[in-house]
């Protein structure tokens, strides 16, 4: 287990895929919250569940969001994984994305680029990885956000026996 009270990645996985069977809506992340900036509380507070099962290291996460533990995938250790969190907060759009242009900087991501529409996208570096953060509204409850963040290496290794100039490409739009 990683230090802090984290528990690393793979545990994190472990835990969704072999544990389960609990209701994903009451299973609530105590991150940093929005525009505070205070640091978390000690536990998440839901029974049965271990204090800060829910944090995952190197991505903030808003105050009272849920995880969809079903659509999450997580891969890799706590200073490389790479996947897709699925997560809804009690927040405005404009919130969550002031969260995230405002604390993932502090966690060593460097923002590349923003889409304000429907979907308001996020891009962000860090190291050799790439995240992208969608956040939408809720489509039946219009006071909460979905937000879907996916997390990717920069650079991809090719297959064995391949080379960058065997290697397919893929065609040029027109």
């Amino acid at each position: 287990m990683a230090s802090h009270g984290r528990i690393t990645v793979a545990a994190l996985l472990f835990f969704c895929l072999f544990i389960g069977g609990f209701d994903t809506a009451s299973v609530a992340a105590q991150p940093v919250p929005p525009v505070s900036g205070a640091a978390p509380p000690p536990s998440n507070g839901a029974p049965g569940i271990p204090p800060d099962v829910l944090t995952i290291p190197q991505l903030p996460v808003p105050p009272n969001s849920s995880f969809a533990i079903d659509d999450t995938v997580l891969v890799g250790n706590d200073d490389d994984w790479t996947g897709q969190v699925i997560l809804n907060a009690p927040f405005s759009v404009i919130q969550v994305t002031q969260f995230y242009r405002t604390e993932m900087p502090k966690m060593g991501w460097a923002e590349t680029a923003i889409v304000r529409a429907r979907r308001t996208s996020i891009s962000f570096v860090r190291d050799q990885r790439v995240a992208t953060i969608r956040i939408s509204i809720q489509k039946d409850d219009n006071k909460r956000t979905d937000i879907d963040v996916v997390v990717s290496p920069i650079q991809t290794k090719l297959a064995p026996g391949t080379s960058s100039t065997t290697a397919p490409m893929l065609p040029r739009l027109k």
